[in-house]
């Protein structure tokens, strides 16, 4: 408000100054006698009374401007917080139907097919972790690396021996937290573009090793060679590589390397600084 007034208090006198010059330059124009220091003090006052009149207009104008507009943001923002309470609810909703499903079909299945039984529940806690990743932006190691066996294993019912998997992880990197869901599009990537093509299948190796203050991750696949370079490989239709090195470098500052063996193997590795305990 002081800094409004000021500004008004200095145009009101550049608008006067500029008003009395001009009118002594149309005074002699015309070849009339030009105003006296009298006359110009007797006009300030209808010319300041002008200069209100007009500047009231333009502010009366500006405050039933800037009410419509806070009056529509403040409707958007009541439909946005009402849509997204909705949205809380059917997430809560969703989860706890699907839970409740698993459960039944799991109850349903007789004892001696206890393997099914088994499926259901790894089932059930991936889609639990899974969940849980939409809203922890950091989660132990450990829990990842549960995450992830539990997620090879149902990949492992369907592939049977075509896939073989090892998860290696040191013990000092166990509890350092990281952000959910980080490595599992790596994964996924090295079953559909490493195991699944392949007649045999092949392996995949996730490693985690902690040096120098850093964790070191490591996801190797064999199976089907891949024959492209690894430039092309970014530029693939899938998303999981991509995705993850834009998630790493955002994040973290942190570049995803990706290396090809002789035999076509591929290895996709990163590091994270280790102190997130």
């Amino acid at each position: 408000m002081k800094t409004r007034f000021a500004l008004h208090l200095l145009t009101s006198i550049l608008y006067y100054a500029s008003w009395v010059i001009l009118y002594q330059f149309y005074n002699r124009w015309i070849g009339v006698p030009v105003m006296t220091g009298r006359q110009m003090i007797q006009n300030i006052g209808p010319n300041l009374l002008f200069y209100i009149q007009v500047f009231s207009s333009l502010h009366i104008d500006l405050f039933f401007r800037e009410r419509e507009y806070q009056q529509n943001r403040e409707r958007e923002l009541r439909e946005f917080a009402h849509r997204a309470e909705i949205e809380s609810l059917k997430a809560q909703i969703q989860p706890h139907f699907l839970f409740n499903t698993l459960n039944s079909i799991s109850a349903s299945v007789p004892a001696e097919n206890e393997h099914t039984r088994v499926l259901i529940a790894q089932l059930a806690d991936t889609f639990r972790y899974a969940l849980r990743s939409t809203r922890e932006e950091l989660v132990p190691l450990w829990q990842e690396l549960d995450f992830l066996k539990n997620y090879l294993l149902l990949e492992q019912s369907r592939f049977g021996k075509r896939l073989e998997f090892e998860i290696l992880a040191d013990d000092g990197c166990r509890q350092v937290n990281i952000p959910p869901m980080l490595l599992q599009p790596l994964v996924e990537n090295a079953i559909k573009h490493g195991i699944e093509p392949a007649v045999y299948g092949g392996q995949v190796n996730i490693a985690c090793k902690l040096d120098r203050g850093f964790i070191h991750f490591c996801i190797r696949n064999t199976g089907a060679p891949y024959a492209g370079t690894v430039r092309e490989m970014f530029n693939a239709d899938g998303v999981g590589l991509s995705n993850t090195a834009k998630r790493l470098s955002n994040q973290f500052g942190e570049n995803l390397h990706i290396e090809l063996d002789e035999n076509g193997a591929v290895a996709v590795s990163f590091a994270l600084p280790a102190g997130q305990s």
